[in-house]
């Protein structure tokens, strides 16, 4: 619905506080130097002859109405798989992404794109604007780079101005928060990327460091789905329909991108080396350009599917106001309705764990209807989480998790013993880079080499990179073992009633087993905390039970400071069993409510501890 004037109550200033959070959720922004090269490169090469693509042809030939699916669980090939397809793109690149990063994947994906635009490829990109990084340079350079290549924002900001800027201020967003509430509430969260409307990739990936493995300290294990088909075709169809909402405006219609451009400071980032920033241009570089390494990472392990569908959110999904339900909010409805069919087993794994009033009746009524039924759910801990606030609304809400609802939890370990299978790509030094198996084995001028690039690097540096951590950004679910989702969905308030959000749902048997089968070892002791009540002796244990259930129906504060449930880590040498076995509280230890949250992350807890007590009234908004 196109603004008109109509002006919002303002609202108070933590619940905006908490909205920036909230929607920054999920990114982590950075700055980084633009480069100057000013040299255009010679002409692009030719499309790659690509197995992938060749396959593709093949398989939608002989099967017109099938979908074959690669599922993308380690970060460096999702990037990997992408820099290929880009690079053999016949006829049209389409990207659909709330974060775009002006760091090295960032830059990598971008410098791709424009040497396929350059070749004659139709590149669109479409980017929610107040969730990725904001630079008026790098929007105009995009702006003006080549006629093939088109970059728009979803729902810019629009300001006190009324006109979109790329780089508003913070007066720009202050205003359109308060007065455009609803406008600036709804963000754009899903993903596509697209290739010749014939294969498409969806899942839970931005394009950020993070999220490919290549980022000092905290990296995202997340999941995309690589698939070739009639689904491949409904991605292109929501993507065009994204692409073509009245609220996605080109680059080219920002007024400061117009100003630049009208005072002739245009940058151009002509050649390879002004977009590089460190070696990952070398090593994708090499690999793209295999087709044997492209075979076995995504035809091989290729599976058909008996029944595909994808499924988005209306563009404009919030029309009438705030958390309103007027079915447009399609993804939310088709899990609640698969979730609502299942009969034996639920397997869920999202980032945040904050059920909304709705989701505790449909899973309470799960629960009524099928008392036997087996729900487990993968998410963070605190530790591992990249937003404490909704963690903390997630604490509040264990006892009525576990109690009520009978979930079973795994909270993601922030190093878990599974991280070199996880993020091979992870740890610089002792791990071989997955990506180029041939040169596990380097060198002692290498090795040297190494060790003298280090040394040029801080020491606080050099710390940092050295631990590396994960955050489970992954978001999909199996049921009865045979309907399984893999999307852009996190399983809270925004996701269901504010956010756009997109998704694959696939019925298959062996599919949804191999599905199942990653997130149970997502789950498996040396990955994650088993999340269950407090052993507390002498009857005591009920009445806090009690206590901190009227806490928790307290309207504005959550005194009570005894906690229901605790993190478990299983005891080695010990047996791993389910939390009604006889022997849990014999083969599990309690680990406390927040395990490996250290000195320099106790901002966290206090900030978790608080949001719980104070301010849990923020919920819709999280």
């Amino acid at each position: 619905m196109p603004l008109s004037g109509k002006l919002y109550k303002p609202v108070p200033l933590l619940l905006l506080l908490f909205l920036l959070l909230a929607i920054s959720a999920c990114s982590i922004r950075r700055e980084l130097p633009g480069a100057t090269g000013h040299v255009q490169d010679q002409a692009p090469p030719a499309p790659l002859e690509s197995p992938l693509l060749a396959h593709a042809d093949l398989l939608t030939a002989a099967s017109p109405d099938k979908n074959f699916v690669t599922l993308l669980d380690v970060g460096s090939e999702a990037l990997l798989a992408r820099i290929h397809l880009i690079r053999s793109a016949r006829d049209s690149i389409g990207i659909q992404t709330i974060i775009w990063v002006n760091d090295q994947a960032g830059r990598l994906v971008m410098y791709e794109l424009v040497q396929a635009a350059r070749r004659g490829v139709k590149v669109q990109v479409l980017v929610d604007h107040l969730a990725s990084e904001q630079h008026v340079e790098i929007a105009t350079f995009l702006a003006s780079v080549h006629p093939n290549l088109e970059v728009k924002m979803y729902n810019p900001v629009s300001g006190l101005t009324g006109r979109p800027k790329a780089e508003p201020s913070f007066l720009d967003k202050l205003f359109a928060l308060v007065f455009k509430f609803t406008r600036f509430n709804q963000r754009m969260h899903n993903k596509i990327f697209i290739v010749d409307g014939m294969i498409g990739i969806t899942g839970g990936r931005n394009y950020q460091d993070a999220y490919f493995d290549h980022a000092p300290g905290m990296n995202y294990k997340d999941r995309d789905i690589l698939v070739i088909g009639t689904v491949a075709r409904e991605m292109k169809a929501s993507f065009q329909a994204y692409w073509d909402f009245e609220h996605s405006v080109r680059l080219a219609e920002f007024t400061d991108v117009q100003r630049l451009k009208k005072r002739g400071k245009v940058k151009i980032w002509g050649t390879r080396e002004s977009f590089r920033i460190d070696d990952l241009f070398e090593k994708v570089d090499r690999a793209a350009n295999r087709p044997d390494l492209i075979s076995r990472l995504f035809i091989d392990p290729m599976l058909g599917v008996e029944f595909a569908y994808f499924v988005a959110d209306d563009p404009w999904k919030v029309e009438r106001g705030f958390l309103t339900d007027n079915g447009r909010s399609r993804v939310t409805h088709e899990l609640a309705r698969l979730v609502a069919e299942a009969k034996r087993t639920v397997t869920i794994q999202t980032p945040y764990l904050v059920l909304s009033a709705p989701a505790i009746d449909l899973f309470r009524d799960l629960r009524k209807e099928y008392p036997e039924i087996d729900i487990r759910i993968s998410t963070n801990s605190l530790a591992a989480t990249d937003s404490w606030h909704v963690y903390a609304l997630s604490y509040k809400q264990k006892q009525t998790y576990l109690q009520t609802l009978g979930f079973r939890i795994y909270e993601f370990k922030p190093v878990p013993g599974d991280m070199h299978a996880f993020a091979p790509n992870l740890a610089r030094s002792g791990v071989a880079d997955p990506i180029l198996p041939e040169q596990q084995e380097a060198t002692a001028t290498e090795k040297a080499a190494d060790e003298d690039d280090e040394a040029q690097v801080p020491a606080s540096e050099r710390a940092r990179e050295e631990k590396p951590y994960l955050c489970l950004h992954a978001k999909s679910l199996v049921i009865d073992d045979e309907v399984a989702f893999i999307g852009s969905y996190n399983l809270d308030p925004r996701s269901e009633n504010l956010n756009t959000e997109a998704g694959l749902f696939i019925r298959d048997r062996q599919f949804a087993g191999l599905l199942q089968e990653k997130i149970r070892l997502d789950m498996a002791p040396q990955n994650s905390w088993f999340v269950a009540k407090k052993k507390i002796p002498l009857g005591i244990g009920h009445l806090n039970a009690v206590f901190v259930k009227l806490s928790n129906i307290l309207p504005l504060v959550d005194i009570w400071p005894f906690r229901y449930s605790a993190s478990f880590e299983l005891i080695e040498g010990k047996e791993g069993v389910d939390v009604d076995h006889s022997d849990f509280y014999d083969n599990y230890r309690d680990v406390g409510s927040f395990p490996a949250v250290d000195a320099d992350n106790a901002g966290k807890e206090i900030g978790a501890r608080g949001t719980k007590a104070f301010l849990s009234f923020v919920k819709p908004l999280l």
